[in-house]
């Protein structure tokens, strides 16, 4: 009998251990109530802006059709070389990291990387710019840093350039009928609580300290020396390039319904500027969809009050969104193209980032 007990103990210590419940179905339940959420708002902001469209129909389809081909050309050609100056704001940032990036490869990263901001969650084109960024040899960690720091100091840029259209936003704050009142509230709230903060983090040695404290986080070796005024100026300096000429995209067309003059074109670049951050806070928005032209349409409609007001101005929002989304589009079409003829040129992938210390 101890033999047979022996036996059975024996049995039981070599019977595989009953396997632990699965988290997976938890993790795959809130994949799905996150897809869903996203669904559920991108729909809403679809079906509000879709409203509007139907509601103003007349006036946004005038406006359509009013819109000369050379404003649209010149217009694509505004957004497509503001989207370059963004790129060289990222490279300086890059630069003042202690790495150095071709032009060629910087346009492919951020040009092609940009796409992702389509993908509701507002950090995807940032994902997809560090995984372009190692395959064209800049570490991750560095790759992530100069995007926050562009993007950091961008928002500087643009909350400065955002003053100038104040008078307009505030305007249409305040008036009561507006529709889109609130959301131009709310954008003068953000630009209020930014703009402080944004001037303080922009100091080089206070810029420094949060970018070794994110080096610390990610355990990774600490910069050899601190960021310099004229880096951090390179980058303001790119950026603020950058954003006016997406204002002078957004002028182009409104010029072609109300020739806004000087003026027009300073609230331009103001209101774009803030538009697009406002924009970059809508995380389940797919590149600020519907609260851009929110903003837009508020600081767009004082000009066109004889054109059309309201709808005209959806009718130039939803213009500039067309025309991003192709200039989007084609810049990333011909960065990766210049990849490819790069690679048959030269028979391999060439060391595209190098880093500028020993």
């Amino acid at each position: 009998m101890v033999e047979t007990a022996s036996r059975r103990d024996v049995a039981a210590a070599g019977s595989p251990a009953p396997a632990a419940p699965s988290p997976a179905p938890a993790a795959a339940s809130k994949r799905w109530l996150s897809l869903g959420l996203r669904v559920v708002v991108i729909a809403a902001i679809v079906a509000g802006m879709t409203w509007s469209v139907v509601d103003q129909w007349p006036q946004v389809r005038s406006t359509w059709l009013g819109l000369a081909w050379q404003s649209v050309a010149l217009s694509v050609l505004a957004a497509l070389t503001g989207m370059v100056a963004n790129t060289m704001a990222w490279r300086a940032a890059v630069d003042d990291l202690e790495h150095r990036v071709s032009i060629p490869a910087a346009l492919r990263i951020c040009l092609v990387g940009q796409l992702g901001k389509y993908i509701p969650g507002s950090v995807w084109a940032y994902v997809l710019q560090v995984e372009l960024s190692r395959r064209a040899g800049l570490p991750r960690a560095r790759a992530f840093l100069a995007t926050l720091v562009s993007v950091g100091l961008g928002v500087t840029a643009a909350l400065g350039l955002g003053l100038l259209a104040l008078p307009a936003l505030r305007d249409a704050a305040g008036g009561g009928d507006s529709t889109y009142a609130e959301s131009v509230r709310v954008a003068l709230w953000i630009v209020a609580a930014l703009f402080p903060v944004a001037l303080v983090c922009a100091v080089p040695r206070v810029l420094t300290a949060l970018v070794q404290l994110a080096l610390k986080v990610l355990r990774r070796p600490a910069l050899q020396h601190r960021l310099t005024w004229p880096g951090v100026l390179r980058v303001v300096g790119w950026s603020a390039l950058g954003y006016t000429l997406f204002g002078l995209h957004l002028w182009l067309l409104a010029n072609a319904q109300a020739a806004p003059g000087a003026e027009g074109l300073l609230r331009s670049v103001g209101s774009f500027a803030i538009a697009m951050t406002v924009g970059m806070f809508a995380f389940l928005s797919p590149s600020g969809l519907g609260v851009r032209e929110a903003v837009l349409v508020a600081t767009l409609a004082p000009f066109l009050v004889g054109s059309g007001g309201v709808g005209a101005a959806m009718g130039i929002a939803l213009a500039s969104r067309l025309i991003f989304t192709i200039a989007d589009v084609l810049a990333a079409g011909l960065a990766a193209l210049s990849g490819v003829r790069q690679l048959r040129r030269g028979g391999g992938a060439p060391a595209e980032a190098t880093p500028t210390t020993g």
